[in-house]
């Protein structure tokens, strides 16, 4: 699912950004070598209301007031990954069906990022895509922050209070699942309502752990070091992760980890006000400092692959899959990604890093809220409002089991969780988390901030980071060095900003 999520140097954000607040309009985008060209688009049919309609027949939707009789066409923008679109395509259908006035114009990419900074660009309203997915140029949160910031994007907070379409007894609100506390926020405001939610970690073959004896839940990073011990000696990779893409890594060893640290160090206050508004010291803190000396004493133990910069998400994943690696760090998208290439016999399991000696201390988790998506803020107003009653249709039970079973993801209604035979529709992957969350204190931990910085020595800060990841993971370079360089980067920035 979370494929490259490709990062443009700091000059080309910055154009997009200036380009986007000049808001040229007029310029739509026909040339065939747009980035456009190599998506799939479709555009799915409405139904004219029906001739034998009684005439005491009210000309509002009973749902939610909106008029029956205005035709709509909302342009998404979708993030075609390891989820695939089925699951979608079922919600545009049902969608449409049920509001036949509204139709949709979608644009399908795995390159969805580049698609959408592309839109932004070109300054254009009417061409700009309704809906769009939050991958965006940069990873997504700098680039958000900024499009919230020049009042780009529409706030989505009122979906909370919105009546859920299958239990209009209750709000989205009383029936998420916890994902209201760990949602993302953009300058205190939520812009993109989750549709689900992803989790990410260790994900492991219980059949081989079974085998073997290998503790399946180590609680402290004393069991878990003992645990790659044991591994290395039986001639396996501990833990595999794509180096071509480093954020995998940090799905495991990240800042949601930084966050279990300051917490442990009883700085979770301080830590998380300081991440959050971009105050110094971050890179060099001691959450930070504690965490890459954890990778690094990994890297000592050769607990990941020789050549790891070499490897992809499916590459890392297929030596998990063909018992080269005992353990890949991943999402729980990865069942349905890897779908064709799982092996007869392999049992899907799942842990968490411990980062502390506490075994009862709590362990964190990088949560993806579900994505979600972003509404653009300069579209008609009927525009905006059919497009928050898509969002708010995906939270129904139907589209959710679709999620569910076929991009493999976790849903977040209550009402679901506590189906038993819902529950059962879940895959093996999605349900190992579950059951690791059953068994352990955990907390999940939204990676948004605040604030953005656009100095160009933030941007150079991150990817002084990012390319010294593999370095670190291969016991090449020692962490602090890098560290205490990036932060005199991201110094210069939050100067240069005030």
């Amino acid at each position: 699912m979370f494929q490259t999520a490709r990062r443009w140097s700091a000059a080309l954000i910055c154009l997009i950004i200036v380009s986007m607040l000049a808001a040229c309009t007029g310029n739509k985008e026909n040339g065939s070598g747009s980035p456009e060209a190599s998506a799939t688009t479709s555009a799915s049919a409405s139904t004219e209301p029906s001739a034998s309609s009684e005439a005491s027949e009210s000309d509002v939707y009973p749902e939610n007031g909106l008029p029956k009789d205005e035709k709509v066409t909302l342009k998404f923008a979708y993030w075609e990954n390891g989820s695939g679109r089925e699951w979608i395509d079922y919600a545009i259908d049902t969608f449409t069906k049920r509001f036949p006035n509204v139709s949709f114009d979608t644009t399908y990419s795995p390159k969805i990022d580049t698609i959408i900074g592309t839109k932004i660009s070109a300054g254009n309203d009417e061409d700009m895509f309704d809906i769009f997915s939050t991958l965006l140029p940069g990873g997504g949160p700098a680039m958000a922050t900024s499009l919230a910031e020049a009042g780009k994007l529409e706030p989505q907070d009122d979906l909370w209070d919105h009546k859920a379409f299958d239990n209009e007894g209750k709000t989205l609100k009383e029936v998420q699942s916890g994902i209201y506390e760990g949602r993302t926020l953009i300058l205190d405001k939520m812009y993109a309502l989750p549709y689900g939610q992803s989790v990410t970690g260790l994900f492991y073959n219980k059949t081989l752990f079974e085998q073997n004896g290998w503790n399946q839940n180590p609680k402290t990073w004393g069991e878990f070091t003992e645990l790659v011990d044991k591994i290395k000696a039986a001639g396996l990779i501990p833990i595999s992760y794509p180096g071509k893409y480093p954020v995998y890594l940090g799905f495991t060893f990240g800042i949601s980890q930084m966050f279990e640290l300051a917490e442990i160090n009883g700085n979770l206050e301080k830590f998380n006000d300081d991440y959050r508004n971009y105050k110094a010291p971050f890179y060099a803190s001691p959450e930070s400092v504690s965490l890459y000396d954890k990778v690094y004493e990994l890297a000592k133990k050769k607990a990941f692959p020789d050549g790891v910069a070499a490897l992809t998400h499916t590459q890392s994943q297929m030596q998990l899959l063909q018992g080269q690696a005992a353990m890949a760090s991943t999402g729980e998208w990865v069942q349905n990604e890897m779908k064709d290439s799982i092996p007869d016999g392999f049992k899907w399991g799942f842990m968490l890093a411990p980062m502390g000696d506490n075994p009862e201390s709590t362990k964190y988790y990088q949560i993806f809220a579900g994505g979600g998506h972003f509404i653009w803020a300069n579209k008609p107003d009927l525009n905006k409002k059919w497009a928050k009653e898509f969002l708010a249709w995906l939270w129904n039970l139907d589209v959710q089991q679709l999620y569910a079973e076929k991009a493999g993801g976790l849903p977040i209604r209550s009402d679901f969780m506590n189906d038993a035979a819902l529950v059962d529709k879940l895959q093996d992957a999605p349900k190992a988390v579950l059951e690791y969350m059953a068994n352990n204190s955990v907390k999940g931990n939204s990676e948004a901030r605040n604030k953005s910085l656009t100095d160009t020595n933030a941007e150079k800060a991150r990817k002084l980071m990012e390319e010294s990841v593999n370095e670190i993971a291969s016991g090449k370079k020692e962490p602090l060095p890098t560290l205490q360089q990036a932060e005199d980067l991201l110094v210069k920035a939050i100067a240069a900003q005030q």
